[in-house]
């Protein structure tokens, strides 16, 4: 398996489903993700979270069968509130939100999305596990 947090990366299900979910994070690290639901086929959703797996089942619950997947992850971001509303803010500059929340977009801007958390994953401190303290030295 591919680990999720090497940056921003595909996600199949199954890579998700063996991830571990011990993975949730402190409060102020967490992941931001792109996901797709065949419910607004045409769509995808920029959002973050501390826990995937608990996010995982969120976005499914209610539902007869699964009808959302994540398609991209970034690795775990410190302060990920603060992440998240820069790419928002990037991302509603450039391309038309879809809905209040300016968290949905049309898939057909899904490259430029990536992007944008990309060059957010160079940009911002990423989390660092104790005892390597050069974690983000590059």
């Amino acid at each position: 398996m591919q680990k999720i947090v090497n940056s921003i990366s595909e996600v199949s299900l199954a890579d998700f489903k063996s991830f571990p979910s011990y993975r949730r994070v402190d409060i102020t690290n967490g992941y931001i993700y792109i996901l797709r639901d065949s419910i607004f086929p045409g769509y995808v959703k920029v959002g973050m979270t501390r826990d995937l797996h608990r996010r995982y089942k969120e976005y499914n619950q209610n539902k007869p069968y699964n009808t959302a997947e994540f398609v991209a992850v970034s690795e775990i971001f410190d302060n990920v509130l603060k992440v998240e509303k820069k790419i928002l803010e990037v991302l509603v500059r450039e391309i038309q939100p879809i809905g209040a929340k300016l968290e949905w977009f049309e898939a057909e801007h899904e490259e430029r999305i990536r992007a944008v958390v990309k060059d957010a994953e160079d940009h911002f401190h990423l989390y660092i596990p104790a005892g390597d303290i050069y974690a983000n030295d590059k």
